[in-house]
């Protein structure tokens, strides 16, 4: 019988994968022991939580892409005026850390490019901030 998934681990990897992508780039995975070894982890633990390096892109992606956005609109005040909506939102990165939004936007920047990210990554990571009401000005 497998042993139950650790959120722990998980969690752990995808760290390691941002800072990984933030730093290198999309890193070919026969170099999969750089993950394993900045996560933490067992070497092929990165393959029991996540079964290609193409999984392991799309849920980064989702995870970065949620996770700003969630600080983001925390505290979006809908009815405002765009300069109070936009300094919420920064305002709203603050509590996240300046060193993890950098490397998690280098990341991200890496992912966007990346022909991997598929349809339904991209539909979940904006989905959060498509609900913002438009403002005629």
């Amino acid at each position: 019988m497998a042993r139950p998934k650790s959120e722990d681990k998980r969690n752990a990897i995808i760290d390691a994968a941002t800072h990984l992508f933030a730093e290198r780039g999309l890193i070919p995975l026969p170099q999969r022991q750089r993950y394993q070894k900045q996560a933490g982890v067992a070497e092929g633990t990165l393959f029991t939580y996540f079964k290609t390096k193409d999984d392991l892109i799309n849920a980064l992606y989702r995870e970065i892409k949620l996770e700003l956005a969630d600080a983001m609109m925390s505290d979006f005040p809908p009815e405002e005026e765009c300069s109070h909506q936009a300094a919420a939102c920064l305002g709203s990165l603050c509590p996240i850390g300046a060193l993890r939004i950098l490397s998690s936007a280098r990341a991200l920047a890496q992912l966007q490019v990346s022909e991997v990210v598929t349809k339904e990554s991209k539909d979940a990571g904006g989905a959060p901030v498509r609900r913002v009401p438009n403002h005629d000005s």
